[in-house]
């Protein structure tokens, strides 16, 4: 998973620990997670197994999280966390040109799901179909990314109709989360085609969709 940013110190993970040794726990416990989810899947990530990969006691694991789904929300909820942080920087930057703002965010969207296991994505997938919690935090988030595409759409095409617009963020969406499929390691095709060259590809697609 990618690094934490100063910026986020205190998400819905790290956040439970106050002192520098709790937060090195934490910090060992989020890395195992991540570890044996990518591995071996959601329903090898007991605490125990957590606590054996991250080299901590099982009573510290339970410390922090008394139940399996406290802490894979938590953990979920983290990931969500981090790229919110990226994405609402960019969303935020003041950029005249609207076409440019939103292949920025695109591109930033693109770099993130090509430094992540797409298996994670799979996973973190499947949690949010079941856990109501996480489902309404992604699909919050999810609703705002797609809204913000669509006032970006309105301003790079003012004669479009409000419909329109939504269905071009529809379609941006679309697009940025089929790339975990299409770019990730275990994509069905371009195996020999580096992410690179992938990334620009589907950038090119949500241009011609936007200009």
């Amino acid at each position: 998973m990618p690094e934490q940013s100063n910026t986020e110190a205190e998400n819905s993970f790290m956040s439970r620990a106050r002192y520098p040794k709790g937060k090195k726990s934490l910090k060992a416990i989020l890395d195992a997670t991540y570890d044996i989810i990518i591995s071996q899947g959601l329903a090898a990530a007991s605490q125990d197994a957590i606590a054996k990969r991250a080299n901590v006691t099982q009573s510290a694991v339970r410390h922090y999280f008394p139940t399996k789904e406290g802490l894979l929300l938590a953990f979920f909820s983290t990931g969500v966390d981090r790229l919110k942080v990226l994405l609402d920087k960019k969303m935020a930057e003041d950029v005249s040109d609207p076409s440019i703002k939103l292949l920025d965010i695109v591109s930033t969207h693109y770099d993130w799901i090509n430094n992540v296991e797409d298996v994670y994505y799979f996973e973190s997938a499947a949690f949010w179909g079941r856990n109501p919690e996480f489902r309404q935090m992604r699909d919050r988030w999810y609703q705002k990314m797609a809204r913000h595409y669509g006032q970006l759409i309105q301003q790079i095409h003012p004669d479009w109709s409000r419909k329109q617009c939504e269905d071009g963020s529809f379609q941006v969406m679309t697009l940025i989360l089929g790339g975990w499929t299409t770019m990730g390691n275990t994509r069905p095709f371009h195996r020999k085609r580096s992410k690179k060259a992938l990334k620009a590809i589907l950038l090119g697609g949500v241009e011609k969709l936007v200009g």
